[in-house]
């Protein structure tokens, strides 16, 4: 009975009744306008747990009088007399804005028409209001990329502010008369820019160990990879020359990075920028880099044995630190926090300044540490 009384005041919404709830889909009308809505009623008629979805230019007009509509959903007793109630407040806030609504529609309408001449292909999410697009795209390597688009109020005279997965700007020219497209275009063309550091990197990736950063996205340029047991190498990768040398620095005990470093500054004119990052490393340091499927087996090429975690919570990362403080005498490395935390836990360790001074948790000889801030 409710239902047909709802259905012949609103003959625009279409009920479906099931077992666990009632649902409504539709259009309702406000103002002058019929806007798409769906609701979700699991206690119909009553309002109690019902849900209102709308279509994005209606979603706008609820923002300005969300808190009216709470409290009539809250006196109202029925779903049919709350739609009533709704109607009317969102009616009355349309009528208060006719003066800027027509500009809001302008740009809305501006708005789809620059999505349509990228292509809804390239659109991979878009928010109800429209406030927040997300473009997608391919590379010349088949790697996918995002792009957040924030829409500006007064779209196309304010430029959308962009953020981008990319270790560089994306340098755009904005024409209000082009809109997205100078966007997609800047866009694009950076990518293709980019595609030998990322063929670089990539490699990189896929065969060495990479200790650092975990989870590499397309803007990280560095990378933290082991060479042999304890002993790491950060390397820096040039977004202007990925082929050459980068940037390194040897991380591990003194007495076992000393020869190395005098290896790099003996060698780095061996550098061949036709060999990968990998090769050159092994060429230039006489070193062998642990591989990347070596992660699993806990074995280096050679069948050696290898461990980049703590000695002490036998964890690779603590709160985003790698283990970057390690024994002279057994190589072992530590995070300076479970050292620290070891150290104050053992009877005969002393403290000078700002340094604590024990046994080593591996090999019993002395270490010391900084005081963590």
């Amino acid at each position: 009975m409710a239902g047909a009384s709802l259905g012949t005041e609103f003959p625009l919404l279409l009920p479906t009744f099931g077992s666990q709830s009632t649902s409504f889909h539709g259009f309702l009308t406000v103002g002058r306008y019929d806007y798409e809505v769906h609701l979700e009623v699991p206690h119909f008629p009553d309002v109690k747990g019902m849900t209102l979805s709308t279509d994005a230019r209606l979603a706008s007009i609820i923002k300005g009088c969300q808190e009216q509509l709470s409290q009539e959903e809250k006196d109202c007793r029925s779903v049919q007399e709350y739609l009533r109630k709704f109607q009317q407040v969102c009616a009355a806030a349309t009528e208060n804005e006719d003066n800027i609504s027509l500009p809001q529609d302008a740009m809305f309408t501006t708005l789809l028409s620059h999505i349509e001449t990228i292509g809804w292909s390239k659109v991979s999410q878009v928010s109800t209001d429209f406030s927040m697009i997300y473009l997608e795209t391919k590379d010349e390597s088949e790697r996918l990329h995002s792009l957040r688009v924030k829409i500006q109020a007064g779209y196309p005279i304010e430029e959308p502010i962009v953020e981008a997965d990319l270790p560089v700007d994306i340098d755009i020219t904005w024409n209000t008369s082009e809109g997205l497209s100078c966007i997609m275009s800047a866009w694009e063309e950076k990518l293709s820019t980019l595609q030998e550091l990322w063929d670089a990197l990539d490699e990189l990736d896929e065969t060495a160990l990479v200790l650092d950063p975990p989870n590499p996205t397309r803007k990280h340029t560095s990378r933290r990879i082991l060479l042999s047991n304890h002993v790491s190498i950060q390397l820096t990768v040039s977004i202007a020359h990925p082929r050459s040398l980068p940037q390194c620095h040897l991380l591990g005990s003194s007495h076992l990075t000393a020869p190395l470093n005098t290896r790099l500054t003996n060698n780095y004119n061996e550098w061949d920028p036709e060999r990968s990052i990998v090769s050159n490393l092994e060429i230039v340091l006489g070193v062998d880099v642990v591989k990347a499927k070596s992660r699993e087996s806990g074995e280096d090429a050679n069948g050696s044995d290898w461990s980049a975690e703590c000695a002490v919570c036998y964890c690779l990362h603590l709160e985003g630190a790698l283990p970057d403080l390690t024994c002279d005498h057994c190589s072992q490395a530590f995070h300076v926090q479970c050292l620290y935390e070891w150290l104050c836990s053992v009877p005969n360790s002393r403290q000078s300044m700002n340094f604590i001074f024990g046994e080593c948790p591996y090999c019993t000889q002395l270490i010391s540490c900084k005081v963590p801030t």
